[in-house]
């Protein structure tokens, strides 16, 4: 008699949860011959040992009864240290955190912690598979170790607080550069007003007339003095070129794939991955080129928020076998026309609360690298945002 799985995580993997409650249930007496049931379970318990969860049977008063291979591997204990114990030296719930259901409920998953042979701790889901036969119950403990998503975890907010400090780091550079350009030009006319003016009223060699030029001398002076200050501020935001190293660029692509669609799985969307390029080796800064393809692929997530079925790629190839290109395409809303000739301005952005930095700092990021940047709609609709970069034999070549 199979067992229905109403855990939804456990219901996407039968392999776990269903193939124990067969080894359960097993065969009824009289229903097959002995011999078919002794084949039958001799079958389901070499599923059971090849299963990639740790799985324990357990009696009435939560002892363990069996195990499989995967738990003497995950717990550090062998199967005659494990029988006749209660779970709890091996399991300790997570306070206030129950994913479903109680203890007593066929598919109730628990979140807490191992604590294994050697007395390392780790997180994990503990699956209760339960069946009731007259007066029996037979229950099975399923666990999932977690570590691999826990690592994986602390390696996206890593990532996330370093490209945080690095985006608002460019953030404040591409705003000095603006502000530095747009201030030049009045402080330079200051100056030059200013110059001016001393020079009509040279003549005047009446006291009014020396204030005045003194007033004006020192007006030159300051703006001489806002325009000097003003032009470091934009050689510093310009000369800002970080750490380059040689890098792998389709394992770069794939981790910020991996940072931008964390979080999306609700949404059914995964990126189509098609890294062709036969060189992908180039001197980067890989936080700074990371944030470009964060940035970018973030944008398509955003282009296909009200699509039904989105539809995100990220293609390589070599141009010329001196560059490698990178298209980050999507099949959204697409370039709005209004913005299309200013899209890689700063504080241009058609989205509502954006502050159009993004794609100017990611231009900036990929031109200081030696490469370029464009975007183009598609067709059959959505956009392509393309950016190219020297490969390192290139560079190595002298360009």
């Amino acid at each position: 008699m199979p067992i229905e799985i109403e855990a939804p995580d456990i219901a996407e993997r039968p392999h776990a949860a269903v193939v124990a409650g067969r080894a359960l249930s097993q065969a009824e007496p009289g229903h097959v011959s002995n011999r078919a049931a002794r084949k039958r379970t001799g079958w389901i318990r070499q599923l059971h040992d090849c299963m990639p969860d740790a799985v324990l049977l357990l009696s009435d008063n939560h002892r363990i009864s069996a195990c499989n291979k995967t738990a003497i591997s995950l717990f550090g204990y062998e199967e005659d240290e494990l029988i006749g114990r209660t779970v709890d030296f091996l399991w300790h719930a997570t306070s206030g955190i129950r994913l479903k259901g109680r203890w007593s409920d066929h598919g109730a998953v628990r979140a807490g912690e191992i604590t294994a042979k050697g007395g390392d701790r780790f997180p994990a889901t503990l699956t209760v598979i339960r069946q009731r036969r007259g007066r029996q119950v037979f229950t099975a403990a399923v666990f999932e170790d977690l570590r691999a998503e826990r690592e994986t975890l602390q390696q996206v907010r890593m990532l996330q607080n370093e490209l945080a400090r690095i985006a608002r780091m460019n953030a404040l550079g591409e705003m000095a550069s603006t502000l530095a350009h747009e201030l030049s030009q009045p402080l330079s006319s200051i100056a030059a007003y200013s110059q001016g003016c001393s020079k009509l009223v040279t003549a005047d060699h009446g006291p009014e007339g020396e204030t005045v030029r003194e007033v004006l001398t020192e007006i030159t002076e300051h703006a001489l003095r806002g325009g000097n200050i003003v032009q470091h501020m934009l050689e510093f935001s310009r000369s800002n070129a970080g750490s380059r190293a040689s890098a792998a660029l389709h394992d770069l692509i794939r981790q910020a794939a991996r940072f931008a669609f964390a979080g999306t799985r609700t949404r059914g969307i995964q990126p189509d991955l098609d890294l062709a390029a036969e060189q992908d080796i180039a001197l980067v800064d890989r936080v700074q080129i990371m944030q470009v393809l964060t940035n970018l692929i973030r944008n398509a997530l955003d282009a296909t928020d009200r699509t039904e079925q989105p539809d995100i790629a990220i293609r390589t190839r070599t141009e010329g076998g001196r560059r490698i290109v990178i298209d980050v395409s999507d099949n959204g809303c697409g370039i709005p026309g209004d913005i299309e000739e200013t899209l890689f301005r700063p504080f241009v952005t058609s989205k509502p609360h954006g502050l159009g930095l993004g794609l100017a700092l990611s231009r900036r990021i990929v031109e200081a690298h030696g490469g370029r940047m464009s975007a183009r709609g598609r067709p059959e609709g959505g956009a392509i945002f393309s950016f190219s970069l020297p490969l390192m034999e290139t560079m190595s070549h002298g360009e």
